[in-house]
């Protein structure tokens, strides 16, 4: 959100004044940006929709706004590719996608951020047969510091491209993205609650069973839930109009933000609340299209952190975390989500050379900074025992000097940043933070 010239990010706890703020509605019009920043002596950061709970996206230079590039520029129906715009939403790319029978081969939880956002903080979904949104990415365009275009791909330039699909905007600004799509499919969906106790004892064996997987634990109860989904040629079958506003806007988005609006009040009361909202689960089956399934509608804003870990520490993780809840008498009004995702081989993605676990803790916008703290604090020391990686745009407390040991390309990045912005164009605090300096 802009007014003016302040910013704000979406889940309101990251804000700042930019001397400048433009939206750009073609990549003539992004190089002109950088080049009147260049001759200004400004740096530059771009924002699609301010979907990051970290300080990725804030300046008090000139902030792009990529609201504007948002069009599907061509789609290879041979390839089962698809080039769009670095600022189109999620939301619009797969239905754009799919009025052209096509569809990403998994997606995350939330599709209100733009494209190149999402692949530049490492955004991803749940399944250990899929990498995260940036491995399908397949070419990229961006406009670097010196106001030039750069095209890059597997075949060219292919060191920039392969740091680039993870570049936390620091790299230059994303303004084409080239995709490998899947042609559309329909997904069988069942979501069930189970115990605690069951979800650790079985999960190895439905992240292993399932295409697509999600699971959540409810702090002070002992409900989980699972969400699998699995490819299907079954014909649709969705709830009634009534049952799904009920199901998917009413009760975990009015109602829960209801019950974390007195909970913040009240924090005594968060437990009884937890177990309220956990005593309504029930057991829900759908078939749909691939990303209605996926996706879900977030109403109630919150902050995040998320860690990734090795696959095989992920119930020995959600366990401790358990236990230091416990331990502190917190009080936690939002579930614990656990996701799994595939290897890949890009320098910073946060699942880069091994299967990978993903445990996100939340609590909802409101709760007193002092309280986020202490949370996310207790739970970063546990993930630092188990060569834990922070989503690049969710809440941690890393820098560089503790996150370069962690990720075995760090160089190759390093000198790739090096080379595109040696003057620090695109830097801000936070990349200072987590990168250092340009050099």
């Amino acid at each position: 959100m802009a007014r003016g010239n302040t910013w704000r990010n979406w889940g309101r706890n990251q804000g700042c004044s930019p001397a400048a703020v433009e939206l750009p509605a073609s990549e003539l019009e992004v190089v002109e940006a950088v080049g009147r920043a260049r001759a200004a002596g400004q740096t530059v950061k771009v924002v699609g929709a301010g979907h990051s709970f970290t300080d990725i996206a804030c300046t008090d230079g000139r902030l792009l706004h990529l609201d504007r590039l948002d069009r599907v520029v061509s789609v290879d129906r041979d390839a089962r590719s698809a080039t769009v715009e670095g600022g189109i939403p999620l939301w619009k790319l797969n239905e754009e996608l799919a009025q052209r029978g096509l569809a990403l081969p998994n997606l995350g939880d939330i599709d209100r951020q733009s494209i190149a956002g999402a692949i530049s903080t490492a955004t991803h979904g749940g399944g250990i047969r899929f990498g995260g949104l940036a491995a399908f990415v397949i070419g990229l365009e961006l406009v670097t510091a010196d106001g030039q275009l750069l095209r890059c791909s597997a075949d060219e330039e292919p060191e920039v491209f392969s740091c680039a699909r993870v570049s936390l905007g620091a790299l230059g600004v994303i303004t084409k993205v080239t995709l490998q799509c899947e042609p559309a499919f329909r997904l069988h969906s069942i979501e069930k609650p189970r115990t605690l106790d069951s979800l650790v004892h079985d999960l190895d064996d439905i992240v292993d069973a399932n295409e697509h997987i999600d699971c959540y634990w409810f702090p002070h109860t002992d409900v989980a839930t699972v969400k699998v989904a699995n490819r299907t040629d079954a014909p649709v079958r969705v709830k009634s109009g009534w049952k799904r506003w009920r199901d998917e806007t009413l009760l975990p988005n009015y109602a829960f933000g209801a019950l974390c609006a007195v909970g913040r009040r009240r924090p005594d009361r968060v437990p009884a609340n937890m177990q309220l909202v956990a005593g309504g689960i029930g057991r829900t089956e759908l078939v749909d299209v691939s990303h209605r399934v996926l996706c879900s509608r977030r109403l109630v804003r919150f902050v995040e952190m998320e860690y990734s870990i090795p696959r095989a520490d992920l119930t020995k993780a959600l366990l401790q975390v358990r236990d230091f809840i416990e331990a502190e008498r917190l009080r936690i009004d939002f579930p614990i989500e656990l996701r799994v995702a595939a290897a890949d081989d890009i320098p910073l993605s946060t699942a880069h050379g091994r299967e990978t676990g993903y445990l996100a803790v939340h609590l909802s916008s409101g709760t007193p900074p002092s309280a986020i703290e202490r949370y996310f604090r207790g739970v970063e020391t546990i993930m630092n025992e188990l060569e834990g990686r922070p989503h690049w745009g969710k809440l941690h407390f890393q820098d560089a000097s503790t996150l370069a040991p962690r990720y075995r390309a760090w160089d190759r990045f390093q000198a790739v940043r090096s080379r595109l912005d040696p003057d620090g164009r695109f830097r801000n605090a936070y990349l200072d933070r987590v990168l250092g300096s340009p050099v």
